[in-house]
């Protein structure tokens, strides 16, 4: 081990979008940081990388960034499905946009380099020192930190530091995905599934070089992943014997109540904050990542970095109000009680798919949406409240048990 110490205002682990906002929102703030990842990039990423018109403001906010054509395949046109069915096929009120991870990632690190952050990539953290504020990495170096972001993924070793486990395997989402070698151009139609899997969704994503493929669904929730994928892809038009397929855990809207400890902020996809319904994750990584540069900066200011936390909670807080939000609406996306109702309001609804698609461009909150759903509609949802995902994924293993 090297006996040299490099100390930096803010080490950010994960290099992913919330871990470059963090980083390049922290150099933009004048802090000293270091950007380390297990991985050299570009990596692969499972994503379904759809940009929503969120994602590209927070871009443009963190990285001034815009989107263009070179980058990204622009189309309008969606299809709903239900268990492989087509219910509706319809033009999308906002431009979407679909890209590949393996580019995105590579090009916000980039920018978080060129801003002046510390390059180590390929390198893993050994051990955390909460009380020397230091980090032993696989190197032999040792960072010393002021504040500390974790922006490592679902999986997060900061996490898993902190708490003893990076996420509940019980609420825990987990997802299969591939890249279809059938490349595409702009307009080329998108489908949602609403049913392919219990407790989840299935998308079919069109990029320049390919289709992206995927569903995820809660873990817990007792049902053959794998199997599932297999029909999906069949129903897609793809040989699931002829593609490679990737699996990874992803948070759906199960937050970590309190994200850190200390002078250890979480971020990200590391803190659990995903969108449960219409899958949104990019946007809160830059998002968050970004807010914790702040946090970061206001309590080394104040000569406080064990504070960090104190201040980058209120800072966060719409993140978690939406997702709370979220949380409870999608009582009505899955609830097999509500399915009939749902169904018909996905095929029929313009109300519902311009409510979907504002919410993905930005435009719209989950304030707004509950205002937009009939009081009907919320009561019966209030109803069925389960408990979930907890309880509900007992009950449906032991449906699954009897057959």
């Amino acid at each position: 081990m090297s006996d040299a110490v490099k100390s930096y205002d803010v080490v950010v682990i994960g290099a992913g979008p919330a871990g470059s906002a963090a980083a390049r929102q922290a150099r933009r703030l004048g802090l000293s940081v270091a950007v380390i990842d297990k991985a050299v990039f570009p990596r692969v990423k499972l994503c379904g990388a759809l940009l929503s018109g969120r994602g590209h403001k927070a871009m443009k906010r963190v990285f001034g960034l815009e989107p263009d054509h070179e980058h990204f395949l622009y189309s309008r046109q969606v299809a709903f499905k239900w268990d492989g069915e087509e219910l509706v096929r319809f033009t999308a009120p906002y431009d979407l946009t679909y890209t590949y991870r393996l580019d995105l990632d590579h090009r916000l690190l980039n920018e978080a380099i060129a801003a002046g952050a510390d390059d180590f990539q390929g390198v893993r953290v050994q051990r955390i020192d909460d009380a020397a504020r230091r980090l032993e990495l696989s190197t032999g170096e040792v960072l010393a930190y002021g504040v500390l972001i974790g922006a490592d993924g679902a999986a997060s070793p900061v996490a898993r530091h902190l708490f003893g486990a990076a996420f509940d395997d019980d609420k825990i989402g987990f997802a299969f995905e591939t890249e279809a070698p059938v490349p595409c151009e702009d307009e080329a139609l998108m489908s949602i599934d609403f049913r392919i899997v219990h407790w989840g969704y299935g998308w079919n994503f069109p990029k320049k070089q390919s289709q992206t493929i995927g569903l995820g669904a809660i873990k817990g929730v007792d049902q053959d992943l794998k199997a599932r994928m297999a029909r999906y892809l069949k129903l897609e038009g793809a040989d699931p014997d002829a593609v490679k397929i990737k699996g990874a855990h992803i948070p759906l809207g199960d937050y970590k109540p309190v994200p850190g400890r200390g002078a250890i902020l979480l971020a990200g996809d590391a803190a659990g904050y995903v969108d449960p319904l219409t899958g949104e994750g990019l946007a809160y990584a830059m998002e968050t990542g970004a807010e914790a540069a702040e946090a970061a900066a206001e309590a080394l200011k104040a000569g406080a970095p064990e504070t960090a936390l104190d201040v980058y909670r209120p800072r966060i807080r719409y993140v978690e109000h939406e997702l709370d939000k979220a949380k409870r609406l999608r009582q009505y996306a899955f609830s097999s009680t509500l399915s009939g109702l749902f169904r018909e309001k996905l095929t029929h609804s313009q109300t519902m798919r311009q409510a979907f698609f504002d919410l993905l461009h930005g435009e719209a909150t989950y304030d707004d949406i509950e205002k937009r759903v009939s009081k009907e509609i919320l009561a019966k949802i209030s109803r069925t409240m389960t408990g979930w995902p907890s309880r509900l994924a007992g009950k449906l293993r032991r449906k699954g048990a009897r057959g």
